[in-house]
C-alpha cells in the first residue's frame, strides 16, 4: 500500500514538474505556402521567372520547328537532290538536332538554367522570410516555430499561427 502511495506521489510531482516546464515553452507555426502565395515579392519573382521560362520555351519551339521543317524538306525533295546536297542537308539536320538537345539540357535539364534561375529568385525571398521568423522568435521568445506545410505538424491551435505576423513584417519591409 505504501509503495503504491509513493509511486502516485512520484507521478504527481513528475507531472507537476512537466507542466511547469511546458508552461514556459513557447511554440508557434507558420504556413510557408500561404506566405509564398500572399507575399508580393514572391509574385514579382514568379512573374520574372515565368517570363524567362516562356522566352526559353519559345526558343525551344522555334528550334524544334526548324528541325521539323528541314526534315520535311529532306523527305519531300530526297529524290530530286544530288547526293552531295542531300548529305549536306542531313548533316545540317543532325547538327540542328544536337544543338537543340544541348539547348534543352542547358535550359531545362537537371542542372539547367530554369533551376538556377528559380534558386536565384527564391533565395533572397527565403532569406528574408527566415530573418523575419528569427526576429519574431527572438522578440517574442519562441522556443520552436514549425512550418505547417512541411508535414511534421499535424495539429496546432490557431492562436499559435505566426503566418500573418510574418506577412505583415514582409509588407513593412518592401
Amino acid at each position: 500500500m505504501m509503495r503504491g502511495f509513493k509511486a502516485a506521489v512520484l507521478v504527481f510531482f513528475a507531472a507537476a514538474a512537466f507542466s511547469t516546464a511546458s508552461a514556459q515553452l513557447k511554440i508557434g507555426f507558420v504556413n510557408s505556402e500561404k506566405i509564398f502565395t500572399q507575399f508580393e515579392g514572391t509574385k514579382v519573382a514568379q512573374d520574372q521567372f515565368n517570363k524567362e521560362v516562356a522566352r526559353w520555351e519559345q526558343e525551344a519551339s522555334r528550334r524544334a520547328k526548324s528541325i521539323t521543317d528541314l526534315r520535311e524538306q529532306l523527305e519531300k525533295q530526297s529524290l530530286l537532290l544530288s547526293a552531295e546536297r542531300k548529305k549536306s542537308l542531313e548533316d545540317s539536320l543532325r547538327q540542328m538536332i544536337i544543338t537543340h538537345e544541348k539547348f534543352l539540357q542547358e535550359k531545362f535539364g537537371q542542372r539547367g538554367e530554369v533551376l538556377t534561375k528559380n534558386e536565384q529568385l527564391t533565395k533572397p525571398i527565403l532569406e528574408k522570410i527566415q530573418r523575419i521568423i528569427d526576429r519574431i522568435a527572438k522578440d517574442e521568445q519562441f522556443d520552436f516555430i514549425f512550418d505547417w506545410r512541411s508535414g511534421g505538424l499535424v495539429f496546432a491551435k490557431p492562436a499559435y499561427d505566426l503566418t500573418d505576423k510574418v506577412l505583415a513584417q514582409l509588407a513593412k519591409e518592401k
